[in-house]
């Protein structure tokens, strides 16, 4: 899941707001309670609240507590129970099931093949959800109620409650402890060496007001050891205001633009009861190519014959980029690339119809991720002659060649030529200029030939706006002349 980072750190601590918020009661659906002071640091800037999805209409059922999204589905867990719920992308609910040997879920995990999740004690369940069958337990010194995996160096991080914080190897093997302190209700861990590059954070959602405000989601510096006082107030977006806090997640692969940060919101209110799965926006992971210049070519031309344009871009992380321009009459080039940032990059049309046509172009960098539409150059089309070599034969002494104008105005001085290379000792090369009519024809005749021998055929025709060329196989035998209709290359 590591993806090259290009956004700068989340805008900490812009339009800050600092107040203090006494809490009362802190539960989790009837297990312990207990009080706490905090002060609370919003910073709106990243939250941008993606979805909110309410459980209980999805479910029929409440205590939903733990929650993860493996790049497909969302899962939440039962409290308490080895239940999970499967939702769609949307939040719709797929299916609950069961892990059997499992007991008392909580938060969950997700390591890129399974899921983790623990019971407020020492043992680590790793589950495959796909399969819905245990795999294996993790069990030592710690307690596991709030999970996270470290991918960078394969541990988790766990608590539960007011204890201690523990990092876990996949042995048991406790490799770091350390206190929150200022939180006392610790529900949902998240790792995250996304959001800002070179750094290493947790992120903490702790039950922080007992069934009300706040209800904070905390950034801890894993380096420093410490909250960075960049927190968020998930009450005020979402709920009652008297729930509490529950598992947390963080994945790229919601959207492959962004971080996104997101939990289980525990409501308790009498008249909602139910719990919302939630996630927000923390920070852009690739910033698109900037919108292209305005595509670069002809103002005029004329139908049937092919134009080129060019454009330009550069992307903020120095990533390979594509092009797609749009021909403005219904047609497009696709992705066209790559190229590299800043190097110009080109497509060519011809337009069958007569008409002012709008072209525009936009990039997309390596992941997907697409600008907005340049700018439009319009380019005027109108009706003009369309040279076309039709059927070249052979016979007696001569070479004949058809060459149309399949144009709507007539094609004038176009020049002509009938070439063969091998087999002919006398009428090697013949040219000539000849007026063809809208949607007329002439034949172009070649001077007298005689050889013998294998030879080539090209038969040429060119006006200002256009050319064509025709080349075939042949065979001159004295006065007669073969040529191949299927030869043609």
């Amino acid at each position: 899941m590591k993806k090259k980072i290009v956004s700068i750190f989340v805008c900490m601590l812009l339009f800050v707001t600092v107040a203090s918020v006494t809490g009362t009661e802190i539960v989790d659906k009837n297990e312990m309670t207990s009080s706490m002071s905090i002060s609370t640091i919003t910073n709106r800037a990243p939250w941008d609240l993606l979805f909110n999805h309410d459980l209980f209409a999805q479910t029929g059922g409440v205590s939903r507590s733990g929650c993860e999204f493996d790049g497909t589905y969302f899962y939440s867990t039962v409290w308490n129970s080895n239940l999970v719920d499967r939702y769609d992308s949307s939040g719709n609910i797929i299916e609950t099931f069961s892990i059997a040997g499992v007991s008392g879920l909580r938060d969950l995990a997700w390591d890129g093949t399974y899921m983790y999740g623990g019971a407020a004690a020492g043992t680590i369940w790793e589950m495959d959800f796909t399969n819905k069958v245990l795999i294996s337990s993790i069990s030592g010194g710690f307690q596991s109620r709030a999970i996270a995996y470290n991918d960078d160096d394969d541990t988790f991080y766990c608590s539960n409650f007011a204890d201690p914080a523990w990092e876990v190897d996949r042995t048991g093997a406790i490799v770091n402890t350390w206190s929150f302190v200022t939180t006392t209700s610790t529900y949902g861990f998240a790792y995250d060496s996304l959001s800002s590059p070179g750094q290493l954070y947790l992120w903490v959602f702790d039950q922080g007001g007992g069934g009300g405000s706040p209800q904070l989601i905390h950034q801890w510096d894993l380096t420093a050891g410490a909250f960075t006082g960049f927190t968020y107030d998930v009450q005020q977006d979402i709920g009652s205001g008297t729930g509490i806090a529950g598992g947390l997640f963080l994945t790229t692969e919601y959207d492959p633009s962004i971080a996104v940060i997101g939990g289980i919101y525990q409501d308790g209110d009498s008249t909602l009861n139910t719990d919302w799965l939630f996630g927000y926006e923390l920070c852009s992971l690739n910033s698109p190519p900037d919108i292209p210049s305005t595509p670069s070519g002809e103002d005029e031309g004329i139908t049937g014959v092919e134009y080129t344009f060019t454009t330009s871009t550069t992307d903020p992380e120095g990533e390979d980029v594509y092009y797609w321009f749009d021909w403005g009459d219904g047609t497009d080039s696709g992705w066209v690339g790559p190229y590299g940032s800043g190097d110009t990059g080109s497509a060519s049309h011809a337009w069958d119809e007569a008409g002012d046509f709008d072209v525009k172009v936009k990039a997309k960098d390596v992941n997907d991720i697409e600008s907005d539409w340049s700018g439009v150059h319009t380019i005027t089309i109108v009706s003009g002659p369309l040279i076309d070599i039709g059927a070249v034969t052979g016979g007696l002494f001569k070479v004949n060649a058809k060459i149309r104008n399949e144009g709507a105005v007539a094609a004038t001085g176009v020049q002509w030529s009938i070439n063969l290379v091998g087999g002919a000792f006398i009428g090697k090369e013949t040219s000539g200029t000849d007026d063809i009519p809208a949607s007329g024809e002439i034949t172009a005749t070649s001077s007298l030939i005689i050889g013998f021998g294998a030879t080539v055929v090209t038969v040429t025709a060119e006006i200002p706006e256009m050319s064509d060329t025709k080349e075939l196989d042949g065979f001159v035998f004295l006065f007669f002349i073969k040529v191949n209709p299927g030869g043609g290359l």
